[in-house]
């Protein structure tokens, strides 16, 4: 009989905690994701850059190392264009991913455990992405012609806010020259520099034409490292989201900016042909790797802010 009432407590005190276990699980599952995965959009244009945003709270400690091998099936070593430093930003630490897709597909990526400095590891969230096919050749066809540009008349009006613009900037160097010459100087001063838009496009694009990877048949990653340098800049220095916008998309909102427009033409003709490359398997004329050169870096170079011009 003792036996029995004994079984019986044992058999209760296993449901009880079987009980609590299925209660706590939820919590326990939900304390593991640690570090946020998300990005700017959901959807992405086959070739175009997708950036990857990791956010965690401050409390876990600066992440020690990311392995991305899980990714490896969705997501090839080639694919991944940048991978950038932790920084710390509102209270959270935050780092971005930016990547390539190269095939229309849906894609879950599964979470990605991080190693954190303490010996400790968290995991993220899974992420759905859907990769859409770029148009092909024949639909580029049927797009219709450029039409030339129509000029107006030039008046005296035009160059109005241009003047105000720079008598402003003007005051604004006056009166920020005269609160440092006001303020005490220490003895020693460190700081870090970072570089202008247009420093870094410019280093950029000097360091990709040494590489020369056309030449060796990567004519596909040569112009996705192109229009990535360029679509940077402009996202940096005329505030249009240019990273995960297609070559449409980034046309029209250049049309809306401080973006020249005599460079439209020209920069619509640069996309298109390394949009076939990367897309469609094209291969561009010998002629347009010095062509595009040339004109990305004259572009940059003309579009340099008048108040870092006035600062050199």
């Amino acid at each position: 009989m003792m036996n029995q009432t004994y079984t019986g407590i044992q058999k209760s005190t296993g449901r009880r905690l079987i009980a609590l276990y299925l209660a706590l699980l939820p919590t326990l599952a939900f304390a593991q994701l640690s570090v946020r995965l998300y990005a700017d959009s959901s959807r992405v244009e086959t070739g175009n850059p997708y950036v990857l945003h990791f956010e965690a709270p401050t409390g876990l400690g600066m992440p020690d190392s990311m392995n991305f091998e899980v990714w490896s099936a969705f997501i090839p070593e080639g694919n991944f264009i940048r991978v950038g430093e932790w920084r710390r930003e509102n209270g959270q630490l935050l780092r971005d991913v930016t990547v390539l897709f190269f095939d229309a597909d849906t894609l879950v990526l599964p979470p990605l455990y991080i190693h954190l400095a303490g010996g400790d590891s968290a995991v993220t969230n899974e992420w759905q992405v859907e990769v859409y096919a770029t148009p092909s050749p024949d639909d580029m066809n049927d797009l219709a012609p450029i039409k030339d540009i129509h000029r107006e008349k030039t008046l005296w009006t035009d160059y109005l806010p241009w003047l105000i613009g720079i008598l402003l900037v003007v005051c604004v160097i006056a009166i920020v020259s005269w609160l440092v010459m006001r303020r005490p100087k220490k003895s020693t001063q460190s700081r870090v520099v970072e570089q202008l838009p247009h420093e870094l496009a410019l280093r950029r694009l000097e360091q990709l034409r040494q590489k020369s990877w056309w030449t060796s048949g990567k004519v596909k990653e040569h112009c996705a490292e192109l229009t990535f340098i360029l679509r940077e800049y402009f996202e940096k220095r005329f505030g249009v989201p240019a990273l995960e916008s297609t070559s449409e998309e980034l046309l029209k909102a250049l049309q809306k900016s401080v973006f020249p427009q005599e460079y439209l033409t020209d920069l619509k003709y640069v996309l298109e042909q390394a949009d076939l490359a990367k897309f469609a398997k094209g291969v561009p004329g010998e002629e347009f790797y010095a062509y595009s050169f040339d004109f990305a870096q004259a572009l940059v170079r003309d579009t340099i802010p008048v108040v870092e011009e006035s600062a050199q």
